[in-house]
């Protein structure tokens, strides 16, 4: 009996970490669903309702950094802005608690860090612009994700 429920244990544990490894890896491949461009830039996307759109800042090199942090963020100059189907401002939500969070990632010749999430109400274009030009910066581009 004790065998039995060390077993069931075990498979439920390995289910579980599989569920989440999942989960990271399908959001890493999703982060351009939509689109990518140079920045400075723009991009128009069409979108229906009920949806988010998740915007990204990445460069083209992997950055350093230790078991507890990533030295990448999006930089201070950049200016993110989207602009609805009516040609109203898009407000962009930035990621963590009231947008005082960071969402970064790090993979082979690459960092990326979450801009934000938009709320998509209505569907149709939505266009998305970044500017300036960033100095200093290795092939910086916007990712289109869902």
């Amino acid at each position: 009996m004790t065998t039995a429920l060390i077993v069931i244990g075990v498979i439920a544990f390995l289910a579980i970490d599989g569920y989440i490894i999942y989960r990271v890896f399908r959001s890493r491949a999703r982060a351009d669903d939509y689109g990518r461009f140079m920045v400075p830039g723009e991009a128009t996307v069409t979108l229906p309702a009920g949806g988010k759109l998740r915007i990204s800042y990445q460069e083209e090199y992997t950055a350093g950094g230790d078991e507890h942090s990533i030295d990448f963020a999006v930089p201070a100059a950049l200016e993110v802005n989207v602009t609805g189907p009516s040609g109203e401002t898009i407000e962009i939500k930035g990621p963590g608690f009231r947008g005082m969070g960071a969402s970064l990632n790090t993979g082979r010749g690459w960092s990326r860090a979450l801009v934000g999430t938009v709320e998509i109400t209505q569907p149709g274009d939505y266009t998305v612009t970044a500017r300036p030009a960033i100095e200093g910066g290795v092939e910086p581009k916007i990712l289109l994700g869902k």
